[in-house]
């Protein structure tokens, strides 16, 4: 299998390790956790760089599963904002599934995450106009 490099323009975000609970019954992760971990950990991303804490997750696109995860997978996490605009930001974000004995690592699956920057009533605020 080829191995992927996470292209440089993306930070890594966070670590995971695919346990049991994790699996489907075909012993491969289970897409749903995947995209939960993404959801979360792409968001963590967003919010340090805008430096802003409340938004909600609108859309998820172009979600793309190139690979299965296995039980004991390091699954890593890196995200990079795509487009900022008055109240919301698209970020992509990918899981790579690194082994550290092997040094190799293998892309498992990609996507691009909106989130809206919310005020305290819950409506979109502008990003850049807050207190």
């Amino acid at each position: 299998m080829a191995e992927e490099q996470p292209q440089e323009d993306y930070q890594l975000v966070t670590q995971h390790m695919v346990m049991s609970e994790h699996l489907n019954p075909n012993h491969h992760i289970f897409g749903g956790q995947l995209l939960a971990w993404l959801d979360t950990d792409v968001y963590l991303y967003c919010s340090n760089k805008l430096r802003y804490k409340s938004m909600v997750t609108v859309s998820m696109n172009n979600v793309y599963f190139k690979a299965p995860g296995y039980l004991g997978d390091i699954i890593q996490i890196y995200a990079r904002l795509k487009h900022i605009g008055r109240s919301s930001a698209t970020a992509e974000g990918k899981a790579i599934a690194y082994d550290p004995e092997k040094q190799t690592s293998r892309e498992i699956i990609a996507c691009e995450v909106t989130y809206v920057a919310v005020g305290p009533n819950g409506k979109p605020v502008r990003i850049f106009e807050r207190k």
